[in-house]
């Protein structure tokens, strides 16, 4: 499959799972507080290193995250996969309390995602090799 592909693949399936999740972190009791500047930088490190693009702090008005707008994050979802899956009753419980149909297409969702970065990631390891 085309590197091209799959990066708008990706690209689609990271949104769907932001908007998946978002929804959970806006109604937490408070919002965003997983949000922290380390993973700021690891989405900046993640950006350069797996995408090639250079995320540059923006000004916003929040005072300790570079990314964060008036109502989140402004990179993109798949340029910020740690923040993109995460919800805390994943990482907490491995599941969302009172729905087992979030929770199964939440997985189902990760599953796509993990096997097309695979493939990603070993078409880029492949790059340059002689054959």
């Amino acid at each position: 499959m085309p590197k091209e592909n799959i990066d708008n693949q990706l690209a689609v399936l990271f949104k769907e799972m932001y908007e998946m999740t978002r929804p959970e972190c806006d109604k937490c009791r408070v919002p965003r507080s997983c949000c922290d500047a380390m993973y700021c930088g690891c989405a900046e490190e993640y950006a350069r290193d797996e995408w090639g693009v250079d995320l540059t702090p923006l000004k916003t008005d929040h005072p300790t995250l570079p990314f964060m707008g008036p109502t989140g994050c402004v990179v993109a979802p798949h340029l910020r996969p740690l923040c993109s899956v995460h919800t805390c009753d994943i990482n907490s419980l491995g599941f969302k309390k009172n729905d087992l149909l979030w929770t199964e297409r939440y997985f189902r969702l990760r599953e796509q995602i993990e096997e097309l970065e695979a493939i990603r990631r070993t078409q880029k390891e492949g790059m340059g090799q002689c054959g």
